[in-house]
C-alpha cells in the first residue's frame, strides 16, 4: 500500500495545454468586416504587345525603292513629269512612339528647306482618315536644299515642290514627304493624297 502509494505521487501530473482563444461578440454590434482577398499584380493591357502602327495601299505607279537610312519606314520613286530631268522622292519617316518632334517644328524645318520661301506661304490643312489626323504641307515652289543631314549638295535646286504629311497615328507620328519638280509633283498630287487616304491602324 505504501509502494502503492509512493509511485503514485512520483507521477507528474500534466501541464493543461492552453485552451483556443475565444472571441465574444456582442449581438449589437455590427459583425466585422472580412478581410479583403489579396490581388495578385495584373500587367498593364498593352505589356508585351508591339506598338500599333499604320498601313496604306501604294499608288500603281509608283516604285519602292531600298531604304536609304534606317529612319525610313518606306522610300518611293515617283515618276517624272513630261520635261523634268529628274523623279520625285518620297520617304516616310518614323522614329517610335513620342520621338521625331512636334508638328510645329517639323513644319518649320521643312519650310527651311526651300531658301526663298516664307512659312506664311505655305499651304496646310488637317485631313482625318478613320480618326486619324493627317496635318498636310504644301510647297508650290521653291529653291530646295535639304542641307548636309538631308543628303544636300549645298547647291540649291530650283524650281522644286514639295507635299507633306504630318501623320498622328496611335504608334506615334508618321511623316509623309514627297519633293521633286514642281511638274513632277504637281503630276503626283492626286496619288499623294489617295495614299494618305488609304491608311488604317493595324499591327
Amino acid at each position: 500500500m505504501v509502494v502503492a502509494l509512493l509511485v503514485a505521487s512520483c507521477k507528474k501530473t500534466p501541464e493543461p495545454t492552453p485552451a483556443a482563444e475565444v472571441l465574444f461578440i456582442d449581438a449589437g454590434a455590427p459583425a466585422p468586416p472580412a478581410p479583403e482577398p489579396v490581388k495578385a499584380p495584373t500587367a498593364a493591357p498593352d505589356a508585351g504587345l508591339p506598338p500599333v502602327t499604320i498601313t496604306w495601299v501604294d499608288p500603281p505607279d509608283w516604285k519602292r525603292a531600298p531604304k536609304t537610312s534606317m529612319m525610313r519606314k518606306a522610300t518611293y520613286v515617283v515618276p517624272r513629269a513630261p520635261g523634268d530631268k529628274e523623279d520625285g522622292d518620297l520617304g516616310v519617316f518614323y522614329f517610335g512612339a513620342g520621338q521625331g518632334g512636334g508638328l510645329e517644328a517639323n513644319v518649320e524645318r521643312w519650310v527651311k528647306q526651300f531658301k526663298d520661301t516664307k512659312l506664311e506661304q505655305v499651304k496646310r490643312a488637317d485631313r482625318t482618315i478613320g480618326g486619324i489626323v493627317a496635318h498636310t504641307v504644301e510647297i508650290d515652289s521653291g529653291a530646295y536644299d535639304p542641307g548636309p543631314m538631308g543628303g544636300g549638295t549645298g547647291k540649291p535646286k530650283e524650281n522644286y515642290a514639295l507635299l507633306g504629311a504630318i501623320v498622328d497615328s496611335p504608334g506615334g507620328s508618321h511623316f509623309f514627304k514627297l519633293v521633286g519638280p514642281k511638274a513632277t509633283v504637281a503630276k503626283a498630287k492626286k496619288p499623294f493624297y489617295a495614299m494618305l487616304d488609304s491608311i488604317k491602324t493595324g499591327n
